[in-house]
């Protein structure tokens, strides 16, 4: 029983805020006294190390305010038994005090992180002030004045009388060196004896610290030099004679432990450097020449704190290289992972399925509501995805408007159809508005080395593309051929329009558009004679010539050879009018007004002869940019025709701050008109809202003379189509 309430005392003794510090600070308090290096000069004795100060700062570190206790009485207890008791109660009062106000300025500084480890950057310097200097500063300095002012006698202190002596400056050097050098030693072993688990984490850090370039070899090398090297120190200072080749062998020592700082971090050189130390002095003896040990002792104060700075620094350097990499494999607007981080995951799995979204209707989104949409867009999406992930799964960005991502290949087949369905229940509501754009999916299994990813991926964007109409995921190995032939028809068109436009194989059709007040004017639309000799539709290569971005060259050539025509057939056909359609993108070019002034100047062709035909897709772009170019074109003379209105997603709404002259149904609305009273509802409001902003409106796609007669009654200002005029050659006009 009374050994029962002893152990159940000793765990409340030791789980106490003071009983771990207490027992700790008694233990190795001893234990530092003995291993503290004590020479004798013929002045009187003095330290190369002093450990009890070195235990103090630790065990404040580790236990705060609590190890003050502890740090009493084991001091007290050191003093007793080499001072009487009122010369013990003095010096443990000094202590005491220099220990406390140091300790307390620290905290002040140090604030909340005062217990991080000796290696933190940000506390670097606070603690080398307040633990490493002025506290060893202000301990000889009060117990100088004791030994000065003959509170203690001089026969019982390391200190003389006269403070301007060498043994004062190597104490006080051997103090300093304590504090800094061997301060790391024992706050580790504090801590792994508070926390034991301490020192598994401490191992981690360490691994971390060194470099990655480091090998087993070169540590293995390392520890082998070093180790002869304190071998041959500690034989060449165990006898006097040899000392002085000793010291100059020393200076081998800073290299080595350089090397160890700049390589294998901070901790690992810290706690190596203090154990060098601790073995060179048990074993050196007593110096003949008292400025030789000053000298080498500020060598060994200076050489510790390079190696603190270099340690840390190089730590740290490493750590932001290391955190540059990691940002360099993220998009730091979308907050993914980049091409450049699925090449590399590519690379570090055996074998993976790689997944493709195509949302091609983000490009014309992203141009009505701006940047912010398909960043939002992009991010939602894959917040959305996300659940569908495992751990070792990911989304990455890809440049422009598609997403990636790296499934494991063997549960692909249900994940590949989870994420179709996930996606069909997609829709980001933006301003009110719900939007779904239409997203591909494509997909392949892929095993390193995968060498050539853009065009692997190029590959996969075309088989999501075939996924926009199938409407479901495409296998790249199954369907590949398919999606190979339309790239190739793809590639094969972009070809016919480079070669059309060096070679002039374009051809311009006219189409008489009738004014119901005789002010008639033509449209021109283009045709691509291809390599064969056959006509090729717009709707075929147009979207070719938006996707590779050659809408300002086909532009270009368009008002080239219209003004050209003008110019040529002025004297035939002197007020002759022409419409020509402008891709709306072009609007936003910086240089579109000027490069049209000079066309129309070289032509000498009037303004009032060229109205712009834009399709309704202008809202899709920058607004600020596409109706300040409008408002200029206005200025200019040319008129504004708004085609294919209501086909697309203009409203009302938009119309509203568009200033324009004329407007153009989309024919979708005019072929049914007499049968769907829907359509002649909606062609009736167009008319109404065009005649309050005082815009011309022309019907295309009149089909018969009985659409003509209704449009009409509607008060349509232009009629085209079919009924009205049959296209021709822009060459037989000019023939007329």
């Amino acid at each position: 029983m009374f050994s029962g309430f002893n152990l159940t005392a000793l765990r409340r003794f030791r789980r106490s805020w003071w009983g771990m510090p207490l027992w700790l600070a008694l233990l190795l308090m001893p234990l530092s006294g003995s291993l503290s290096v004590r020479l004798s000069l013929p002045d009187g004795p003095v330290y190369l190390l002093f450990l009890p100060i070195t235990l103090t700062v630790a065990l404040l570190m580790v236990f705060d305010w609590a190890a003050l206790p502890g740090i009493t009485l084991a001091l007290l207890w050191r003093y007793l038994t080499l001072f009487s008791l009122g010369h013990a109660l003095l010096t443990c009062t000094i202590f005491i005090c220099g220990i406390a106000i140091c300790w307390l300025g620290y905290r002040i500084w140090a604030g909340r992180r005062w217990c991080a480890g000796p290696g933190a950057v940000q506390l670097g310097v606070t603690r080398l002030f307040w633990l490493g200097f002025f506290l060893p500063t202000l301990l000889v300095f009060l117990l100088q004045i004791t030994v000065t002012l003959n509170a203690v006698p001089a026969s019982a202190s390391i200190f003389n009388r006269n403070p301007l002596t060498l043994r004062t400056l190597i104490n006080y050097q051997a103090i300093l060196l304590s504090s800094i050098a061997l301060m790391p030693l024992y706050y580790m072993t504090i801590r792994c004896f508070r926390h034991p688990h301490y020192l598994s984490r401490q191992l981690g850090l360490l691994r971390q610290q060194i470099a990655e370039s480091v090998s087993p070899a070169e540590i293995k090398i390392w520890l082998a030099w070093l180790s002869l090297l304190v071998a041959l120190l500690t034989v060449l200072h165990s006898e006097l004679q040899n000392q002085v080749i000793g010291d100059f062998a020393l200076l081998l020592l800073l290299p080595t432990m350089l090397w160890s700082a700049a390589r294998f971090g901070y901790l690992f050189t810290a706690l190596t450097w203090s154990l060098v130390l601790l073995l060179l002095y048990q074993f050196r003896i007593q110096p003949e020449i008292s400025l030789h040990l000053a000298i080498t002792i500020t060598n060994l104060l200076v050489w510790s704190l390079i190696l603190y700075f270099i340690g840390v620094n190089g730590v740290r350097q490493r750590q932001l290289i290391q955190k540059s990499r990691q940002a360099a494999l993220i998009d730091p607007i979308i907050d993914l992972p980049n091409l450049r981080a699925l090449k590399i995951m590519l690379a570090q799995q055996a074998s993976s399925t790689l997944c493709f979204l195509r949302i091609p209707d983000l490009d014309r989104l992203s141009r009505t509501w701006g940047l912010d949409l398909r960043i939002e867009y992009k991010r939602r999406l894959a917040a959305h995805l996300q659940p569908l992930l495992e751990s070792n799964e990911a989304i990455y960005h890809l440049p422009g408007f598609d997403l990636a991502l790296r499934l494991n290949k063997a549960t692909y087949e249900q994940r590949i159809y989870q994420i179709g369905v996930r996606i069909d229940g997609y829709s980001l509501r933006w301003q009110g508005l719900p939007l779904q754009p239409d997203i591909g999916i494509s997909y392949c299994h892929v095993v390193p080395p995968v060498n050539h990813l853009p065009a692997l991926l190029g590959e996969l964007s075309g088989m999501a593309e075939v996924s926009l109409h199938s409407h479901q995921p495409e296998n790249l190995h199954q369907g590949n051929g398919g999606a190979q032939r339309q790239v190739k028809e793809k590639l094969a068109l972009l070809n016919e329009v480079q070669q059309a436009l060096d070679n002039e194989r374009f051809i311009m059709m006219a189409q008489r558009i009738e004014g119901l007040r005789g002010d008639d004017y033509h449209e021109l639309l283009l045709r691509l004679i291809d390599g064969r000799g056959e006509q090729v539709e717009p709707d075929r290569f147009l979207p070719v010539v938006q996707e590779f971005g050659l809408t300002w060259e086909i532009d270009r050539w368009v008002l080239d050879h219209a003004l050209g025509f003008i110019d040529r057939c002025r004297e035939r056909l002197p007020a002759a009018r022409f419409a020509v359609n402008i891709h709306a993108v072009n609007l936003c070019r910086p240089f579109f007004i000027s490069e049209l002034e000079r066309l129309l100047k070289y032509h000498q062709v009037e303004p009032w002869q060229l109205i712009l035909e834009i399709s309704e897709a202008l809202v899709t772009v920058d607004s600020s940019a596409g109706f300040r170019t409008i408002n200029r074109l206005r200025q200019m003379g040319c008129r504004i025709a708004i085609g294919n209105f209501g086909a697309s997603y203009a409203s009302y709404l938009q119309l509203k701050n568009l200033q324009a002259d004329m407007l153009k149904i989309d024919g979708s609305f005019i072929h049914n008109m007499l049968h769907n009273p829907l359509d002649y509802q909606i062609i009736e409001s167009i008319c109404r809202v065009a005649r309050l902003k005082r815009m011309q409106i022309v019907a295309e796609s009149v089909e018969s003379e009985a659409v003509a007669t209704a449009l009409r009654g509607l008060g349509i200002d232009y009629l085209q189509g079919y009924a009205i005029s049959e296209l021709q050659p822009l060459t037989m006009l000019g023939e007329s």
